[in-house]
């Protein structure tokens, strides 16, 4: 299936709702539903399970629809979209696509997993080139079923694996050099890696959905601490803003905000399929900032919303790091 574009209306509908924060975070944040998107037929198909979500420079969504093997692009001003896909193992087809990422505005990466392979497109979703494990190579630099995709700032690919619970890291030239995570590592061992986050400062982070808890390493896959115990329960995607990190938590159905130290700033969603309301949330992108006040920001973010098959807009109004 080669990649189509299409228009199409979307309705809006603002709401407003606020939530209670820990004591420690020493401020109020202001939670502001906008409207949900996607949530009609996108080409002949609603959304199904949707898993990954990435956002470009140009206001571009890219989402991983899962359920239905393809990967959807999205232009949130123009409420236009493209699509590529189909079920199969072709070059422009999928077996259960589970993250996209094109955070640099050239480039879509898709972990493409039950084909086992990464697969990279250009920004307007035209295949570049796929790519899988090499048997011949060291069993510490192999994968089997990618779950999870992201680049650095440096332009190295990072890889989340099934197979072996870990995180493969690649050159700018796309081999790979090492992996992390694994029983090897200690503390920094991982038992079920869902989503990705390289820092503008060079970090990696991992939502581990089976130890609960967000693990952070340097870029050299040294363990660097963990965040998140006894207040995550399936964190999924993740997001940064300065020195804050967003996490998608598909269990408690809600979108939690920590400092990198761990302190808890906020949390935000409630379970269900009202407008306001998010069901399972896959993943979690920063959209913009705005500043509104001398010592207070205007963030906007999207929030994927696979319970219920559609992306949630909403924007918060909170403290900025001094």
């Amino acid at each position: 299936m080669t990649s189509t574009s299409h228009k199409f209306k979307i309705a809006f509908c603002p709401w407003l709702f606020v939530f209670c924060f820990t004591a420690a975070a020493q401020a109020q944040v202001e939670v502001i539903f906008q409207r949900s998107i996607l949530d009609e037929k996108i080409g002949a198909r609603h959304l199904s399970n949707a898993l990954g979500m990435s956002a470009d420079l140009n206001d571009n969504l890219y989402i991983a629809d899962t359920g239905n093997n393809r990967i959807i692009k999205y232009h949130l001003a123009g409420n236009t979209f493209r699509e590529t896909g189909g079920f199969g193992f072709g070059n422009e087809e999928f077996d259960r696509p589970v993250e996209v990422w094109a955070g640099n505005g050239l480039d879509v990466w898709i972990a493409d997993y039950n084909n086992r392979r990464v697969k990279r497109y250009d920004k307007d979703l035209n295949f570049i080139a796929a790519f899988s494990a090499d048997p011949a190579s060291e069993t510490a630099l192999q994968f089997g079923y990618p779950a999870a995709v992201t680049l650095s700032l440096q332009g190295e690919l990072f890889l989340a694996d099934h197979d072996f619970n870990r995180v493969l890291r690649f050159d700018i030239f796309g081999a790979p050099i090492a992996s992390f995570g694994d029983f090897s590592s200690g503390e920094g061992q991982l038992e079920r890696p869902a989503k990705l986050l390289a820092t503008r400062n060079g970090e990696i982070w991992v939502s581990d959905s089976l130890r609960h808890a967000l693990m952070r390493y340097d870029a050299y896959g040294n363990f660097l601490g963990q965040i998140g115990g006894g207040v995550l329960h399936q964190p999924a995607g993740l997001a940064e803003w300065q020195d804050k990190i967003f996490a998608a938590d598909r269990g408690r159905h809600r979108i939690f905000v920590f400092d990198k130290e761990g302190e808890l700033l906020a949390e935000f969603g409630q379970a269900g399929n009202g407008a306001d309301e998010i069901f399972a949330p896959a993943d979690v992108i920063i959209l913009g900032a705005q500043k509104i006040a001398k010592l207070h920001v205007k963030i906007s973010l999207a929030v994927l919303d696979t319970g219920n098959n559609r992306v949630q807009l909403f924007t918060l109004a909170m403290p900025m790091s001094e």
